[in-house]
């Protein structure tokens, strides 16, 4: 019964910690999807980062409803046509700047991508598209 038990545990133990990893990003003005969300580093700082998720939420017709920013954090939620949550959550890392893309519960990759890439745009970063 012990080692029932403690299967269970481990097995749960890997769930967890499988799904709450954030991915690690070697190099700046790149980004990865996983778990529902693209995770990015940018070389820029974090107002740009900021102006750029706004502009890209405009760009496809998405209405913000929430921007929040401070020194230490920012955020960015907007609402789809079909009733889907976009938010764009930004954080300074010394001088350069992680931000995620979300799109609804589960996410949405392509949705996700194509925020990311216009960020990118607004930024002068060039995408490998």
């Amino acid at each position: 019964m012990n080692v029932k038990r403690a299967m269970l545990v481990c097995v749960l133990a890997g769930m967890v910690l499988s799904v709450s990893c954030a991915p690690s990003i070697v190099t700046t003005d790149s980004g990865v999807y996983q778990h529902g969300r693209l995770y990015a580093l940018s070389s820029k700082d974090m107002t740009a980062v900021h102006k750029a998720a706004v502009k890209a939420m405009e760009k496809f017709e998405l209405k913000v409803i929430d921007e929040q920013k401070d020194v230490f954090y920012a955020k960015v939620t907007a609402k789809s046509a079909d009733g889907k949550t976009v938010k764009v959550k930004i954080k300074p890392e010394g001088e350069k700047t992680s931000f995620t893309v979300g799109v609804g519960t589960f996410g949405n990759e392509a949705r996700s991508l194509m925020i990311y890439e216009e960020m990118q745009k607004q930024l002068g970063v060039k995408t490998g598209k």
